[in-house]
């Protein structure tokens, strides 16, 4: 028999021990509609090979059960609280509902410093040993629904679920909506498979690929903006080696911009400015442009944005902030 429900949690990023966001009573609480530390945060973090899920309690006191507790998919939703809709930031197979909430196995190290989760007050209700992740730039295409925004959970299919017109179209949505996340998602997701950047000290960048990787990206990227540019007949001037904000200068007669080149593997824009960037760049330089290379190691697309479409286009939030001690001047 199929055994589907879905469940909804905070938003966070990678759901391996960062900050969490929602409206949730647990969270606005404990500061998580800022970004908090909520009980979900681990819940795509595996601990001796097994996913342990938190789902807020239905109706204040309820987890999902089932008398088939073994077997289920669980599709688990979260809503980006910067934009509308809800997205499918994961799923279990073959899942086991508890129908309580029971505390994590002890032992557990939290990259946040904590030596066990008694630090990290944190349960769970569902566990699995097989899990699919979506990474953050693939979390694009939200949807909304009525049935979706009200409650915690909702069982699809299984023993004793009335599949009625509401619980068939959400399940053919949910269905659908896999279907194409398949193969974007992290199947057995970890540390080494899909790591927590913020949790990163020593490279924040650590969740965006290898060193190596991120070279040969942005590699294939210039290439594709010299490309382009060269198509409508400007001089390449490389300055990559000089603080000033941008990459390159591609002039012709009549005409000169200042190009900064950002590239990604995927098919979804996504980009990190310097603070020498965006001053020296973004902010004071009306020369200045970003060129956006998307699918850079395939079939690479270039968008040019000056800075006032690049706000417009895009939201731009400090994601990693440098601390530098100042000594106390006697």
């Amino acid at each position: 028999m199929k055994k589907v429900l879905w469940v909804k949690f905070g938003w966070s990023e990678y759901y391996r021990g960062g900050l969490v966001n929602g409206n949730f009573a647990w969270l606005v609480e404990n500061g998580g509609k800022n970004g908090g530390r909520g009980h979900e945060a681990f819940n795509f973090m595996p601990i001796n090979g097994t996913y342990y899920c938190y789902v807020p309690p239905h109706a204040g006191e309820y987890a999902p059960t089932s008398e088939e507790p073994t077997g289920w998919t669980v599709i688990c939703l979260a809503k980006n609280p910067e934009h509308p809709g809800i997205h499918i930031v994961g799923w279990y197979e073959n899942a086991t509902l508890h129908g309580e909430w029971l505390e994590p196995p002890t032992g557990l190290v939290t990259k946040r410093g904590d030596t066990d989760h008694a630090a990290y007050d944190w349960s769970y209700c569902i566990t699995s040993k097989i899990a699919y992740f979506v990474p953050p730039k693939f979390r694009n295409i939200p949807f909304s629904d009525e049935s979706v925004r009200q409650a915690k959970y909702m069982y699809l299919a299984g023993p004793d679920v009335r599949v009625d017109d509401t619980r068939r179209r959400i399940l053919k949505l949910l269905e659908d909506r896999i279907q194409t996340l398949r193969s974007f998602a992290v199947a057995n997701p970890n540390e080494e498979k899909s790591p927590d950047p913020e949790l990163d000290a020593v490279d924040p960048l650590k969740g965006f690929g290898t060193p190596e990787q991120r070279k040969c990206v942005e590699q294939a990227a210039e290439n594709a903006v010299i490309a382009h540019y060269g198509s409508k007949g400007f001089d390449c001037e490389r300055v990559t080696h000089l603080p000033c904000g941008y990459d390159f200068i591609f002039s012709k007669e009549g005409a000169t911009l200042h190009v900064e080149v950002k590239g990604t593997s995927g098919d979804v824009p996504q980009f990190f400015l310097t603070r020498n960037e965006y001053g020296k760049g973004m902010r004071s330089n009306s020369l200045w442009r970003l060129a956006m290379v998307t699918s850079a190691l395939n079939e690479p697309n270039v968008v040019i944005y000056d800075a006032a479409e690049l706000q417009k286009a895009f939201d731009l939030d400090p994601y990693v902030y440098v601390g530098k001690f100042v000594p106390t001047v006697i």
